[in-house]
């Protein structure tokens, strides 16, 4: 069974939204997704196929479009692997997880959170609605 090459599909849809450095974070993007599927418990949810790549490439072409400065493109595809992989694992997977991104991308170990303001008010409104505690890791999970 042919497998396709993840790496090359990564650089070519990286440079097609505008990447410059898609050959170097392409590469990135790979081993990434390769130790999360050998270091990462097995778990029925977790997809580092395809489907999820893809998905990851068009949210970080999205965000290079709104933030387009050249210098943050390491940044905008690391914040962009945590953000859209971090609410899918196991509790016992995200430091593991936490500290493959930051070996991978070590200037861009914690890149700021973006804020999604309309999302977070209507989450704390329904919270204190429903008296549910306000525990910040389950509240970071939901966004």
């Amino acid at each position: 069974m042919m497998r396709p090459d993840r790496r090359i599909i990564m650089m070519v849809k990286l440079s097609s939204v505008g990447y410059k450095a898609s050959e170097n974070l392409s590469f990135k993007f790979n081993e990434l997704y390769r130790l999360c599927e050998e270091q990462l418990s097995a778990q029925r949810h977790y997809d580092f196929g395809l489907r999820n790549i893809l998905s990851v490439l068009r949210t970080a072409g999205r965000s290079k479009r709104e933030t387009p400065k050249d210098n943050l493109e390491e940044e905008i595809l690391s914040r962009t692997l945590r953000e859209m992989n971090l609410s899918k694992f196991v509790s016992q997977d995200i430091l593991l997880f936490m500290a493959l991104l930051k070996d991978i991308f070590p200037n861009n170990a914690a890149p700021p959170k973006v804020p999604y303001k309309e999302i977070e008010k209507a989450v704390n409104k329904i919270m204190k609605e429903r008296n549910l505690i306000e525990e910040k890791a389950w509240f970071n999970k939901i966004i």
